[in-house]
């Protein structure tokens, strides 16, 4: 009796389970399987993001290549430009200007940076008398100048002692 409760235990357990066929004479197309696919939902989401996406790198590519060619042809080499001197006015020919400030009244800062000559000075602009100097020590060699707030800050580099 033993061997007789193991064939209905082992029938039990291998019966399979009835395949289901489906008929292509169905009347409506939902009641196919295939039309309610997960995996063919997801072939054409994938197909419309693929092509969307290519659509997108497409115009993207145009629209820079669009700039690309607009930039180099904004400027054009054979362009001249001319300029019209309004106004002279007299400078020292020792000083080699580094950096100019115009300071309003008539008058100009400018930093000078000659080796062993630099120096920060004021100048009346219409004659160009030095009003003021403020001369630099000789391991100091001017550069630019600028205005923050009311104090003047110059750029400077330091000498070293071999090269002098």
């Amino acid at each position: 009796m033993a061997s007789a409760s193991t064939r209905k235990k082992l029938n039990k357990r291998s019966s399979p389970k009835p395949q289901q066929h489906y008929s292509s004479m169905s009347s409506s197309p939902s009641s196919s399987p295939l039309s309610s696919s997960p995996r063919l939902n997801y072939r054409k989401i994938s197909l419309i993001v693929s092509v969307i996406l290519i659509i997108s790198v497409i115009i993207l590519l145009n629209i820079s290549w669009s700039m690309w060619i607009n930039f180099g042809t904004k400027t054009s080499r054979n362009q001249l430009y001319f300029i019209e001197v309004i106004n002279e006015f007299p400078h020292d020919p020792n000083a080699f200007t580094q950096g100019l400030l115009y300071g309003g009244n008539d008058t100009l800062f400018e930093s000078t940076g000659l080796r062993k000559h630099s120096s920060v000075r004021k100048v009346e602009l219409q004659t160009g008398k030095v009003e003021a100097i403020q001369k630099m020590d000789n391991v100091y060699f001017g550069e630019g100048l600028t205005l923050l707030g009311e104090r003047f800050v110059m750029e400077e580099l330091m000498i070293s002692n071999a090269s002098s």
